[in-house]
């Protein structure tokens, strides 16, 4: 059994069954690619969409079994009787705890790029400084948003190679987006956003905000995985469902853990 139709979890089933296994995939949604299915949808991002296709036609090329909107919990595994369970589950948004007065939407950045719909006055709270900030903050700007980025590194897009941040700092400069480097979140109410500076300890204050949207991060999903742990069944964990990482690095493991089997 392979438990999540993510990148992991597609590159685990297809190296299995290429090894001579008898592989079956699992899928909660409706549709195989996990968060590649949202990363595409970023600006300049279109190429996950290659990422999905290609795993899609290896699995079928290898036979692998698939099973669309099925839910796998302990009872599932224990009528399946696998002889090894690969856990793709993957992650889920985390969603910091911060003190929050007043009716200020707050979104997540899955939850805007399935349709959620965000006010004109946005901020962007980034952790991260890599791709999911940045996009976010394009895609807003370029739908008409006002928006503002807030980065907890020194730079938007700290994290990517110097040549993608620097094309991208220069999108939103040409958007409009005001960026904000060094901050932190630090609370909420109705209408105004308080940060800190994380150098100066400095409160900074944005007003006149409709929508706070939050890229901070994922949280692995565990559940399955815990559920199972006591059982003589071989377990591995395997993706975001292990660590939140990027797609290149889920894949790697799926293949890597697959080929261990």
């Amino acid at each position: 059994m392979v438990v999540g139709g993510g990148p992991a979890g597609m590159k685990a089933a297809v190296i299995a069954s290429q090894r001579g296994h008898r592989v079956t995939l699992f899928e909660s949604e409706k549709q195989l690619g996990g968060q590649a299915l949202l990363a595409q949808l970023l600006p300049g991002r279109a190429e996950f969409g290659g990422l999905v296709t290609n795993s899609l036609r290896e699995l079928v090329n290898c036979g692998v079994q698939i099973r669309k909107n099925t839910l796998v919990d302990r009872a599932t595994v224990l009528a399946e009787t696998p002889d090894v369970v690969i856990v793709a589950t993957g992650a889920q948004p985390y969603r910091p705890t911060f003190p929050q007065e007043g009716g200020l939407q707050v979104l997540d950045a899955w939850e805007l790029l399935r349709g959620a719909q965000a006010g004109h006055a946005v901020i962007v709270i980034d952790w991260r400084a890599d791709w999911v900030g940045i996009g976010i903050a394009e895609k807003l700007a370029r739908a008409g948003h006002e928006v503002q980025l807030a980065v907890a590194g020194v730079a938007a897009g700290e994290t990517l190679p110097w040549y993608v941040r620097d094309v991208s700092a220069a999108t939103l400069h040409k958007l409009g987006v005001k960026v904000m480097p060094y901050m932190r979140l630090y609370g909420s109410d109705s209408n105004t956003v308080y940060l800190q500076h994380v150098a100066s300890g400095e409160p900074v204050v944005v007003e006149a905000i409709d929508t706070l949207v939050l890229c901070t991060g994922h949280t692995p999903k565990t559940e399955l995985a815990d559920s199972i742990a006591d059982l003589t069944i071989e377990v591995k964990v395997i993706g975001d469902a292990a660590s939140p990482r990027t797609a290149e690095e889920a894949v790697f493991e799926g293949l890597s853990v697959a080929a261990e089997v």
